[in-house]
């Protein structure tokens, strides 16, 4: 211990001074105990969040660094509470069966890398030995067991706090008007070109019109991902579709299909909708930006051929309105189940926190 704090004396100035360095990974973030924990410890694991920041902030380097910097406080908390659990299953005498901590490994490399080479490969691709894998899998398990153990599975939640929840979050359980919807999605992996996509969609609204179950038809021909539901998305606010698709959507009154409508894309400055005729001609065009803000709408009726000059859709979509219902307060009984998981959450996360302030005030912890 007098040799950790010794380093991480002799290290704290040096790591001062060198703060406006590119690379601190090698430095000290923190010491829990006999452990230390490095910044490269700590942008471990917040790695795929980092990428992603820089993907999303690329053009605001002060933004990045504001949010990375945060990212990088919380991942230094995790990994000290994950030190100071590790810590207080050895000081309890804990031990984990070397057989327990195969077989998980056995597992992870079923259900995630196949087999054992694939697995080594992978590995040796992060840079990771399969002792620092071993490791890190023990580590896992205690931290899992040793939360189990600490943090009740099995907390109840009475009714009144419920009601009381409820009570106090009524505006969160507030509902616009909503359509129960199917729908089917025609693209380009429906047929070769988009001219033969559009030809297939005639065909399905020609079956549709001999009688043919709009369910079915979905089942067969929809590329949407609720192909598999006979395109059914149940009961939906405005807010789960795109706005052009929901400004069609819901002037539908139950029981009634739209015409086919086409879905193109506008290089990033938002998108086009198209309304096609029951003989297939476009009719109107509704241009909306990318916030799927409404621009402008155009009718081609009189003037078909200056339709010719707009870009083809990407997507065709038919939509079906099965049912209709006003804006309304969901009730306690709809929502019951989903009030208790959020309040049971919010109780382990308590509890967590509380375990993990008493064994942070029993260490030794220091920061830098």
């Amino acid at each position: 211990m007098r040799f950790y704090l010794a380093l991480a004396a002799i290290l704290t100035g040096f790591v001062c001074r060198s703060a406006a360095a590119p690379e601190l990974n090698n430095y000290i973030a923190a010491i829990v105990n006999d452990a230390i924990i490095t910044f490269e410890d700590v942008q471990e694991v917040n790695w795929n969040a980092i990428e992603a920041l820089k993907r999303i902030y690329y053009s605001q380097p002060e933004v990045f660094r504001e949010k990375r910097a945060k990212l990088m406080e919380e991942g230094l908390e995790q990994l000290l509470a994950r030190e100071l659990i590790l810590d207080d299953f050895k000081k309890a005498g804990g031990v984990l069966p070397e057989n327990m901590i195969d077989d998980q490994i056995k597992e992870r490399i079923r259900r995630q890398f196949v087999d054992r080479v694939r697995m080594t490969q992978m590995l040796q691709k992060q840079g990771m030995t399969f002792e620092k894998f071993r490791k890190r899998m023990h580590d896992d398990m205690v931290v899992q067991f040793m939360t189990e153990r600490n943090v009740r599975s099995a907390i109840i939640i009475s009714p009144q706090k419920i009601e009381n929840y409820y009570a106090a979050h009524l505006d969160q359980y507030k509902q616009g008007n909503e359509i129960k919807l199917r729908s089917i999605v025609l693209n380009e992996k429906t047929a070769p070109t988009m001219a033969d996509v559009k030809k297939v969609a005639q065909e399905i609204i020609a079956k549709l019109e001999g009688g043919a179950s709009f369910k079915e038809m979905a089942s067969v021909y929809s590329e949407g991902t609720q192909k598999r539901e006979g395109g059914d998305w149940g009961w939906i606010e405005r807010k789960l579709l795109r706005k052009g698709l929901s400004d069609v959507a819901f002037t539908l009154e139950p029981g009634q299909r739209s015409s086919l409508i086409g879905f193109a894309p506008l290089n990033g400055s938002g998108y086009s909708i198209y309304r096609y005729d029951k003989d297939g001609r476009l009719f109107k065009v509704a241009k909306y930006s990318d916030k799927d803000e409404l621009l402008e709408e155009k009718d081609f009726t009189a003037h078909p051929d200056a339709a010719l000059a707009l870009p083809e859709p990407q997507e065709f979509h038919l939509m079906l309105v099965e049912d209709k219902r006003s804006s309304r307060t969901k009730g306690i009984t709809e929502v019951k189940d989903e009030i208790e998981k959020e309040l049971i959450s919010q109780e382990r996360r308590r509890l967590h926190d509380q375990w993990i302030k008493r064994l942070k005030a029993k260490a030794l912890v220091q920061y830098f």
